[in-house]
């Protein structure tokens, strides 16, 4: 049998380590994937364990990586740096003011609206200062009692909760297309006919009929 190529070995071990690394998992996680003891999965990053193509198979499933990062055609997708606290103090600030403004929409007083819920009118003042953080059923209450929803404080598409949600959402659409089309998708042969859709959806009408009675020319 041939010699395995020892720097191969290591180079793979060495990826595995950081695409574990990179998903936050521990290796007594990665060992109980692959039905390995913790000290058997060390050999598998030290390169010395022949892991087999399946056994790579289950860790880019539960490790959230393409196939093709184990022979450098795809890049492990970087996770963008979320600074929580700053996020927090921030969002505060803003729901605060959107609530102050619609408060003044609706045309009450911070008075008014802290007799109606039953709360003390320096909370009410505090919420629009963004000096305390509004309890989400709080937030409820002051959404139903001035006529709005909810869905008016979330952070918007260009924050990362937003970018979150867009993710989410496109990630539920794709997996409930049938396979044939999702594979018409992910293959970057057919960006161009994704491109040509994309122009036809934002065409009016008038000028997608002239198009199709140009079609109908040449072919008949």
């Amino acid at each position: 049998m041939a010699e395995i190529d020892r720097e191969r070995e290591e180079l793979l071990g060495k990826l595995i380590r950081e695409a574990r690394e990179h998903a936050g998992r521990s290796p007594k996680e990665c060992a109980q994937v692959l039905d390995l003891s913790v000290q058997k999965y060390h050999t598998v990053e030290s390169g010395k364990y022949p892991i087999s193509l399946p056994e790579l198979e289950a860790l880019a499933l539960y490790l959230n990586i393409p196939m093709g990062y184990f022979w450098g055609s795809e890049p492990l997708t970087a996770t963008p740096e979320v600074d929580y606290q700053t996020l927090l103090t921030l969002r505060q600030r803003v729901i605060g003011v959107l609530l102050s403004q619609l408060r003044l929409r609706a045309h009450k007083t911070q008075e008014e609206v802290a007799e109606a819920l039953d709360m003390d009118v320096s909370l009410i003042k505090e919420y629009e200062m963004g000096q305390t953080a509004v309890p989400y059923l709080h937030l409820e209450q002051l959404c139903r009692y001035l006529d709005s929803h909810v869905d008016l404080f979330m952070d918007d598409v260009h924050g990362p909760l937003g970018r979150h949600e867009a993710l989410q959402k496109l990630s539920r659409q794709f997996h409930r297309l049938d396979p044939e089309m999702q594979n018409f998708l992910i293959n970057s042969s057919n960006m161009r006919y994704l491109e040509t859709a994309k122009k036809l959806s934002e065409m009016d009408v008038d000028k997608l009929r002239q198009i199709a009675e140009d079609l109908l020319e040449i072919t008949y």
